[in-house]
């Protein structure tokens, strides 16, 4: 998966952020990416119980933006690249037998990131939305590159 071309289109995009900034300050830039990143996963499994796979496929691919945005901003890009072995791996798991439990779990994750500054926590559960996305949703890696270069408007490199 071509993860590091894709942060580069999602740090150029201009995607608006869900809730108002009450300040401009580092901590609070922070924090909206984080909300930003919790909202976006929950739309992800809401658009995963419905017919329209566009629909899907848009809130799968600007949550992974939103992802990235925070794995830069955390300064932890490096661990966020994923080789073709490791989309094998993830592509060999169990589907899910609780899109409940896993969405609790994903949004720990990110919660402990961000509030015990856990960085392990976000690579998880990056690791666990590749997998809701390659497994449990059926998505091809093909398919979630095309189309997150299609949504901001780049060609991959």
């Amino acid at each position: 998966m071509k993860v590091n071309e894709m942060s580069i289109a999602a740090r150029n995009s201009r995607a608006k952020s869900y809730l108002k900034l009450t300040n401009f300050s580092e901590k609070e830039r922070q924090a909206a990416l984080f909300a930003d990143l919790t909202i976006s996963l929950s739309e992800v499994l809401v658009a995963s119980q419905g017919e329209n796979q566009d629909i899907l496929l848009d809130k799968y691919c600007q949550t992974a933006g939103r992802f990235l945005l925070v794995a830069s901003s955390q300064n932890v890009m490096d661990r966020f690249l994923i080789s073709d072995e490791q989309i094998a791996q993830i592509q060999n798991k169990w589907q899910t037998k609780s899109y409940n439990v896993m969405y609790l779990i994903l949004e720990q994750q990110v919660q402990n990131a961000y509030f015990k500054h856990q960085v392990d926590d976000l690579v998880h559960a990056w690791h666990m939305f590749l997998k809701l996305g390659l497994v449990d949703l059926n998505l091809s890696e093909s398919t979630i590159e095309k189309h997150f270069f299609k949504a901001y408007e780049i060609e991959p490199l």
